[in-house]
């Protein structure tokens, strides 16, 4: 469970910036019952702003620590543009494993890792596990163990490179401590991320052949139940499978031979798929007559719905953070809220399972047919100069009267965009003007 997130000198952020899912009402290091980390924090926090703001940013500075933590050697150093040489990228997160917060923090440089320290609370007194650190590239790593930290600590230094996240290599050599830990901040593992790129789509759609092949009863009824809640006028989906042409694999592997250093190369039959699997959706007309359509004949909103709903719903039923850029993107607000909705319903998200999401959809602070979003778990990215800044809705009056829609597209915020309409003649009258030669 993620309980805060904070970044700086990360792209647009110079300063630090960041956000947290704790309730304010938690006043201790950690709960003290019959509070529980589920009753402390939100499951759900939204990001705001105007375009170019750094929404996206804010979510791809966890993303980075995540993929780092599942990839030694993974580029942390990403500097605001106008940043000193000599100042890091640091990241500072708080979380929760098997129930014990962790506190992790990070500094990268050009060179690679200057600090990583790592704490515990396993009964609300802070624990140093581990701290890292060195001077530069040119001087040696020097490693710390705090006194509960058991496992092959030395054998995980030795492995290390200045480039490694100790807390990545922990985790490839299952340290007994570590690798569990690891394992609350990984990319793919508690942490997954959606995106509107071509790129992210379909690797949700394998994701999806992969678990309807895996287990097709189980994944038929989710896909299907997706759809229906959605009404997307599907009632079945399958995985079809097509034999490619002896044509197309001949070419395939001259192809690859090309490609290789060694022109004599046989590509061996078994190196190259002999079939192609394909999603394949039923639908019903009017009359009730069924007809089958492929993924190409679908369109984008149902592919966003179903490559974001099928990962909220393996979010929820494994307690995981999904973190998804433009969540409004091609879906409908109602659908956007009835994801909000999933997550924020304890009878549905029984495992803590959280959203963290950037979305430009402002029904979702409105009071009708009734208030989706918290105070708490709203955020605003507002951009000043080359530099952004993040802040709170809590941290305005917000008394449960207020329409925050209405109080946000007026202004009251902030993290607007600035409109301007003083140059747009200007531009017109340009497009218009014929085209010159050269």
């Amino acid at each position: 469970m993620l309980l805060d997130i904070a970044t700086s000198n990360f792209r647009v952020f110079a300063s630090e910036a960041g956000l947290s899912f704790v309730n304010p009402s938690l006043k201790t290091q950690t709960p003290k019952p019959p509070q529980t980390w589920e009753s402390s924090t939100y499951r759900v926090a939204a990001v705001y702003g105007a375009n170019a703001s750094g929404k996206s940013t804010l979510l791809d500075a966890l993303q980075t620590l995540a993929h780092a933590v599942a990839n030694p050697g993974h580029t942390l150093y990403a500097p605001h543009a106008q940043a000193s040489a000599d100042l890091p990228t640091t990241y500072d997160v708080n979380f929760t494993r098997t129930g014990i917060r962790y506190h992790y923090t990070v500094e990268a440089m050009p060179w690679g890792i200057r600090s990583e320290v790592l704490h515990a609370y396993p009964k609300g007194t802070s624990r140093l596990l581990f701290q890292r650190t060195q001077q530069s590239a040119d001087t040696p790593i020097e490693v710390k163990s705090g006194p509960s930290l058991t496992g092959p600590t030395a054998e995980v230094k030795r492995l290390l490179t200045a480039t490694d996240l100790l807390l990545a290599v922990a985790s490839r050599y299952q340290h007994k401590t570590l690798a569990p830990v690891s394992q609350g901040l990984r990319a793919g593992t508690s942490i997954a991320s959606v995106n509107r790129s071509d790129q992210s789509t379909e690797d949700w759609v394998q994701w999806i052949i992969s678990r309807l092949i895996e287990n097709p009863k189980r994944w038929q009824g989710i896909v299907k139940a997706l759809a229906h809640m959605a009404d997307l006028g599907i009632s079945d989906v399958r995985v079809q499978e097509e034999q490619i042409p002896p044509e197309v694999l001949e070419r395939m592997r001259a192809l690859l031979a090309v490609g290789s250093d060694d022109l004599s190369t046989q590509i061996p039959d078994d190196a190259l798929p002999s079939v192609v699997r394909l999603l394949v959706f039923t639908h019903s007309d009017n009359e009730g007559r069924t007809f089958d359509l492929g993924l190409g004949a679908q369109s984008t909103g149902t592919l966003t719905w179903l490559t974001t709903a099928g990962p909220a719903v393996n979010a929820i039923a494994r307690g995981d953070l999904l973190v998804v850029d433009e969540l409004d993107a091609s879906l409908h607000p109602t659908l956007a809220a009835a994801m909000v909705r999933m997550f924020k319903d304890p009878d549905i998200n029984t495992t803590g399972a959280q959203i963290l999401f950037s979305t430009h959809d402002t029904s979702l602070l409105g009071n009708a047919p009734s208030k989706v979003l918290a105070p708490g778990e709203v955020w605003f990215c507002e951009k000043h100069g080359t530099s952004s800044e993040v802040f709170s809705l809590a941290d305005f009056d917000t008394r449960a009267s207020n329409n925050e829609q209405k109080r946000y597209l007026t202004g009251r915020f902030g993290a607007l965009p600035d409109v301007d309409f003083s140059r747009v003649m200007e531009a017109i009258d340009i497009a218009r003007a014929p085209q010159t030669a050269g």
